[in-house]
Formats: structure tokens, C-alpha cells, sequence
């Protein structure tokens, strides 16, 4: 027979262990240790770092640009560049309103310019309240403005290309390598609904054949608003199909990497470049085309943007499919006041022709 203290230790020993009683609140950011404040400042930096990394181009020359301002509107008041507070960035909004009579969207922007600087670069957070008196500032300047009837700031809405432009500005393009660019740019920017960044953005990796030969898939990556997938179907007419001249582009340009840019430079000679072009040239791009065609509208990057928006909804189509290729919500004001009025004595664009008056 066994004895009977083996059996009991062998029976204490298979009982589960007992739990360690652990206090369910979490620990508060002033209970962090040195070693847990070292590993969450280095998370920051690689999330900072990562974060940059996927921020357009143009948006981080923005930035640097509303930075500069800042320190020289600092500089003049004789604070450091790191006082960012109510009175500090209502004075910014005065200083770039009276002083340099810069539109709304550029001092809105400058503030978030500032905003996202100093947290990134300097860990200085602003007060969420000084920000949104700030904006509130803004806002009653403006409101001020359109009570007393002055001139709307900035270059207002970009004249939308309307098709008849289009036709006319695809006939004028050469058929030589340059021509061929151009004309793919327009009518490929138009069937995207592009900005001119995310035009530039374009790696040849984004554009591919519809797997059942209906068009192309171009997914648009470098955007303002959330990555979106658009399928441009081949056109009614092949002078003016985006399919064919995109198609027409990539072959005379002998282009192949799938990671360099869709669209790229093009040398005097002739020769294509392997560096893509600049959002800022992109725009020059459709510009020059509508001049060249003698169009009486002076277009710019943003042209083919609205144009799309707004031959889509004389033609009827539903504003959530206009979405679906903008990139907007569907009932998004923005997206609205793309799609222009064309012709106010047009029964299309006209609420009161037709209703039986």
C-alpha cells in the first residue's frame, strides 16, 4: 500500500496554481516608468517618421511654406515660435487676413500647417479651444467680407473643362511623344476626376487592364480624401477614349517599371525622362493644352476634376456613381459645388424653364 503523504503531496501538486490577485485599473500617464516613457517616445518617432513618409509631396511643401510664415509673423512679435496660443493664433489669422490679404482656404490651411508642425517637430500640442477660436476669428472676417460685398480672395473655383473643351483640346494635341502625353493626361485626368496631385501620383502599377477587357482599373493613391479604385470603361469615340490614349501613351513611351511614375518629364529631344512631373507641372500640362487649343477658359489642374463632376450630372447620372469616381460622400457640399452651372438659360441647368410658369 502507498504511503499516504506521497499520495497527498502528488494530489496538492495537480491542483492548478493559484492566480495572482492583479488591480484591473490601468496604469495613468503619470505612473509610467523611465523605462515605459523611453519605448513610447520612440513608438512617436517611428510613427511620426512613418507618417511623413506616406504625406503627399505638395502637401508637405505646404507645410514648410506655412512654418516659414509663421516664424516670420513670430519674429515680428518678438515671441518664440512655440507660443501657440488664443491671442497668439487669433493675431496670425489678423496678421495673414489685413496684413496679407490671403484667402479663407490659405489661412485655414496655415493654421493647420502650423498645427501639425509643432506637434511633429516640436511635441507642442495646441489647445484644441485656441484653434477653434481662431477659425471662429476666420470665419467672421470672412462672413464681414460677404456682408460688405468685396471680391471673393484667391483664384476661386478651377472653370470646369467641359467636353466640348475637351474635343477641341485632344484635336489640338501633336502625334508626337508630347502630344501623346498630353493627351492622355487630359483624358485620363478627366475620367478620374483627378487633382493634379494625384494625377502626378500615378505609378504605372496603379493603372491596369480590366480583367474582362471592359477598360482599365486606376487606383488612386496619392489623394486628399480616402484611396478609391475607378474603372474607366473605353470611350463612344476613340479620339476622345482615355483607354486608348493611355494605352497609346504607355507603348510610345516604352515605359515598363511598375513603380515609377505613370506620367513622366519629357526631354526637348524627345526623350522620355524617368522622373515623373510635379503636381504643380501636371497643372502647366492641361493648362498649356487648353491654351494651345485657344480655349476661352484659362484651365487649370483642377479643370478635368470638375469637368467630369459636372458633364456627369447634366447627363444624369446619379450623384453617388459621380462620387464613386470623385472620391467624395455623396451628399458632400464640396462635390456639389464642382458640379457648375453651365449655361443659366439652359432647361438642364435652369429650375424655372420647364416647371410651367
Amino acid at each position: 500500500m502507498s504511503d499516504p503523504e506521497i499520495v497527498d503531496a502528488e494530489v496538492v501538486d495537480d491542483r492548478p496554481l493559484p492566480v495572482r490577485s492583479v488591480s484591473s485599473r490601468p496604469l495613468l500617464p503619470a505612473e509610467f516608468d523611465d523605462e515605459l516613457r523611453a519605448r513610447l517616445a520612440v513608438l512617436d518617432a517611428a510613427s511620426d517618421e512613418h507618417a511623413a513618409e506616406q504625406r503627399p509631396d505638395n502637401t508637405t511643401r505646404s507645410y514648410a511654406s506655412d512654418w516659414k510664415t509663421w516664424i516670420g509673423f513670430c519674429a515680428q512679435l518678438g515671441i518664440p515660435s512655440t507660443a501657440a496660443t488664443r491671442g497668439t493664433l487669433r493675431a496670425f489669422v489678423k496678421f495673414l487676413w489685413d496684413d496679407q490679404q490671403r484667402a479663407y482656404s490659405t489661412i485655414d490651411r496655415k493654421l493647420a500647417g502650423v498645427s501639425v508642425t509643432l506637434r511633429t517637430q516640436y511635441g507642442v500640442v495646441i489647445d484644441p479651444e485656441a484653434t477653434k477660436a481662431a477659425r471662429e476669428l476666420l470665419k467672421d472676417y470672412r462672413k464681414k467680407a460677404e456682408d460688405a460685398e468685396e471680391p471673393t480672395r484667391g483664384r476661386g473655383k478651377a472653370p470646369a473643362m467641359r467636353l466640348e473643351y475637351v474635343r477641341a483640346i485632344v484635336a489640338k494635341c501633336s502625334d508626337d511623344i508630347f502630344g501623346t502625353r498630353d493627351r492622355a493626361m487630359v483624358l485620363l485626368g478627366f475620367a478620374i476626376a483627378a487633382r493634379r496631385a494625384e494625377l502626378a501620383g500615378l505609378r504605372l502599377r496603379n493603372i491596369t487592364d480590366d480583367p474582362d477587357g471592359n477598360g482599365l482599373l486606376v487606383e488612386v493613391r496619392v489623394s486628399k480624401t480616402d484611396p478609391r479604385t475607378v474603372p474607366v470603361p473605353y470611350g463612344d469615340h476613340e479620339q476622345t477614349c482615355p483607354v486608348r490614349a493611355w494605352k497609346a501613351w504607355v507603348e510610345g513611351a516604352g515605359i515598363a517599371d511598375p513603380d515609377r511614375h505613370a506620367f513622366r518629364r519629357i526631354h526637348h529631344t524627345g526623350a522620355v525622362q524617368p522622373q515623373g512631373l510635379t503636381p504643380q507641372r501636371a497643372g502647366d500640362v492641361i493648362t498649356a493644352a487648353g491654351a494651345r487649343a485657344r480655349c476661352k477658359v484659362l484651365f487649370t489642374g483642377h479643370s478635368v476634376r470638375s469637368g467630369m463632376a459636372t458633364e456627369a450630372r447634366r447627363a444624369g447620372k446619379d450623384p453617388k456613381a459621380i462620387a464613386a469616381i470623385t472620391g467624395h460622400k455623396p451628399n458632400s457640399s464640396v462635390l456639389h459645388g464642382y458640379m457648375q452651372i453651365v449655361d443659366r438659360w439652359d432647361e438642364e441647368d435652369n429650375a424655372l424653364i420647364g416647371i410651367g410658369l
